[in-house]
């Protein structure tokens, strides 16, 4: 299938659902081709492991299914390739993947940037041996290699078999994706986090990152995230874990982070297992969902809904919202199942004794308001199984999201979301494609994608996270209710470059391309002024072609944490406006996004290009006596994306 490509407030605020079709599932285990269970024995906690990932791993436009088996009884993991037809065919020899061992958990992500899904997986190995994860570099041609002691990447804990869960981010914002393991044992030995060092080896950066400097106990990690919370683009880290351990680290932005589980209003859950993200309030701020055990007699007060407030900031509402007891919770999922506008969140579940015996998993559906109501068994979502992992993808590419959920000691099940296609459940599913520039991560991982229709904005993520020994599907799907056409499509890329893309049709998967670097062939004079902004903004220009490095942009008066904006366009910009650098048609207006703590050159410049092509002449460069003008505002992430302060700035009249 060729994939068309392009380039270039409170809960309570939501609204109804009312109308919206109900989701129906159906399960597809065995029409699909899908046959394996998960059985493994010999190794500690080895009841808490079941997972698999997803990804095009043929590059053929129709997402793949990694499962782990457990290694038991000498079986292998299997390679579910899509046969484009509704069905799946196990490759795992043929590509490669034929160690028998004990995995625990996956994840998926081109960790190398060369274009095809590369595989992590933590392993127990054989028997409760040490160092034996593995990284399986795709090799472009239906096979598979496991680098991961080359890599630096096969050893958690040189003592024991530690490690479940797995995440990739950027955490430094280098381009490239980083590795973060989460351990459960004592002493936060199997906890890892690995810096990559974009030459397919990676470095143990645990301790200098501080993580666990101000933590005064052990954590039991199971599922870890790094994912941005505060609108800087720099992922924090979500880390849920086990024994009242679930924490909550902000990224620093210099390679450490801080412990603000407490101040953060986090960390409530007793038992935290698994985890999803999503902006369940449509308030365009990313709220963190945790699993963890609803048993009344024991106190345990089951899942947490930490809503977003700015600022790394959270108010926790899952009693209110109904999202609260998921029995034995695990694994969980954000998606908007029924494509009325509002985020949905399915949730696994699994006891390791008979007060969960045969319980059911959940489906809590949105139903704004703040209000969820559970429909799992109504819409055929019926699991009661021993649940653990789970992921979303659309493995029949109608538009859809379906759902896997994996089991421990249990055969993987696969549920297909049958939605009927009507004018009330239009879609959009984008993919990224940002191998033009390598400042940002492969796939255009940590991007944050926002679809407007009829003026209502929805935010979407390109990261998956782990949501329990599992990764979903790595796009951003977007339910549209009745539009019949997305007004516009926002990709603000973790470089703080934008992309914007108006009336797209409804009812498609679309690829959008990241481009490398504007065009720039521009002859200017000035007629007009160099004056100095608030916040210690000043401008200076050069002359010749008018690049950006010609305007020398002092931010070190800005006040710590705060993000500087600059825009270009031919005439004075009303704040607010949204930060990135946009290459644009004629009579459009563009900005670019400085992060002063971290300045593109360590000295508060960029020497990046910027596109002064507009309007066009017959031979590129502005009509004489154009005026463009330049100005500069800022906005505090930690006021929670709480408006601009427009400042004066540089006006530029162009000569022939």
């Amino acid at each position: 299938m060729n994939l068309p490509i392009v380039s270039g407030a409170a809960l309570l605020g939501l609204a109804s659902s009312a109308g919206a079709q109900s989701p129906s599932f159906s399960e597809q285990t065995g029409p699909a081709g899908i046959n394996v269970t998960f059985e493994s024995s010999g190794y500690a906690h080895s009841g808490y492991s079941g997972g698999g990932t997803v990804g095009d791993f043929n590059n053929d436009g129709w997402q793949d299914l990694f499962v782990l088996d457990g290694g038991d009884n000498g079986l292998r993991d299997k390679l579910y390739i899509n046969q484009q037809n509704g069905t799946f065919t196990d490759e795992a020899m043929a590509w490669g993947l034929t160690s028998v061992h004990k995995g625990k958990g996956a994840s998926t992500a081109d960790f190398n940037g060369d274009g095809w899904m590369d595989i992590y997986v933590t392993s127990a190995g054989q028997s409760g041996s040490a160092c034996a994860h593995k990284l399986y570099k795709n090799n472009g041609n239906g096979t598979f290699t496991d680098i991961a002691t080359m890599a630096g990447v096969n050893c958690t804990s040189p003592i024991f078999e530690d490690s479940f869960g797995s995440g990739w981010g950027d955490i430094d914002l280098d381009g490239d994706l980083d590795l973060m393991v989460a351990g459960f044992e004592s002493n936060n030995a199997g906890s890892r986090l690995f810096q990559n060092n974009g030459n397919e080896t990676f470095t143990d950066i645990t301790a200098l990152s501080t993580m666990f400097d101000q933590t005064p106990f052990n954590i039991s990690g199971f599922a870890p995230r790094l994912q941005d919370m505060d609108g800087d683009f720099y992922p924090e880290l979500l880390l849920a874990a086990d024994f009242g351990t679930s924490r909550y680290f902000r990224n620093n932005t210099d390679g450490t982070f801080t412990d603000i589980t407490a101040a953060s209003g986090t960390g409530q859950d007793e038992n935290g297992m698994g985890q999803t993200v999503g902006d369940y309030n449509g308030d365009g701020l990313l709220d963190w969902y945790v699993q963890s055990i609803y048993w009344v007699s024991l106190g345990w007060t089951g899942n947490k809904m930490y809503l977003n407030q700015g600022g790394n900031v959270f108010s926790e509402v899952a009693t209110g919202a109904g999202v609260f007891d998921g029995g034995y919770a695990w694994g969980a999922v954000s998606i908007d199942f029924n494509h009325d506008q509002l985020l949905d969140v399915a949730s696994t579940n699994g006891g390791l004794g008979l007060e969960f015996f045969g319980e059911q998993t959940y489906l809590f559906m949105n139903q704004g308001g703040g209000v969820f109501s559970e429909n799992a068994v109504a819409a055929g979502l019926v699991h009661n199984d021993d649940g653990r992992g789970m992921i979303n993808f659309d493995y029949d590419n109608d538009g859809d999201q379906d759902v896997v959920i994996f089991a421990n000691e249990y055969p993987v099940r696969l549920y297909r979301n049958d939605l009927v296609q009507a004018a009330n459940t239009t879609w959009l599913r984008v993919f990224l494609d940002s191998s033009a520039d390598s400042t940002v991560a492969p796939n255009g991982y940590g991007s944050r994608v926002t679809a407007t229709v009829n003026g209502n904005s929805m935010l979407r993520v390109i990261t998956t996270g782990d949501n329990c020994q599992s990764h979903s599907e790595i796009s951003a799907h977007f339910g549209l209710g009745s539009a019949s056409l997305v007004d516009q499509l926002e990709i603000e890329w973790p470089n703080g470059d934008l992309t914007v893309m108006n009336n797209i049709a409804v009812n498609q998967t679309i690829t959008v391309v990241k481009s490398s670097a504007c065009p720039i062939t521009m002859n200017y004079c000035v007629a007009a002024t160099n004056s100095t902004g608030s916040g210690g903004v000043m401008g200076s220009h050069g002359s010749g072609s008018l690049l950006l490095n010609d305007f020398a942009l002092d931010a070190s008066g800005l006040p710590p944490n705060q993000i500087g904006l600059f825009y270009y366009g031919p005439g004075q910009a009303a704040a607010p406006f949204g930060d990135g650098l946009r290459c644009v048609s004629a009579g459009a207006v563009g900005v670019f996004r400085l992060n002063p703590p971290t300045p593109i050159n360590g000295l508060g410049e960029t020497t990046r290009p910027i596109d002064m092509t507009s309007p066009p002449t017959a031979n590129g460069t502005l009509s004489p006596g154009s005026t463009w003008n330049f100005q500069y505002w800022y906005r505090d992430p930690a006021a929670g994306m709480s408006g601009f302060n427009l400042t004066d700035g540089l006006q530029a009249t162009f000569c022939p």
